[in-house]
């Protein structure tokens, strides 16, 4: 199945008509889609991007899954795996 493509603005006409109290703003979704978060790809002049619909569904269905571990603190490293 092809992957589904909209621009931000339908992608939220279409969340609203499965949703329509729902609580995600365009706003949130160029947000997702400017930081790599929801997979796009830029149109036209570059300035537009249609993103993946389905993979915004299903980051909103899970957020935190795919997301990197973040390290806190100072890690060693290895000096011998250079040489």
């Amino acid at each position: 199945m092809p992957a589904r493509m909209r621009f931000p603005a339908q992608a939220l006409e279409e969340l609203r008509k499965t949703d329509p109290e729902t609580q995600i703003s365009l706003k949130l979704i160029r947000k997702l889609v400017h930081s790599g978060v929801i997979p796009s790809i830029p149109v036209g002049n570059g300035r537009r991007r249609l993103l993946n619909y389905d993979a915004l569904l299903a980051y909103l269905v899970h957020p935190t899954e795919d997301k990197p571990e973040q390290v806190h603190g100072i890690r060693r490293i290895n000096e011998q795996a250079g040489a």
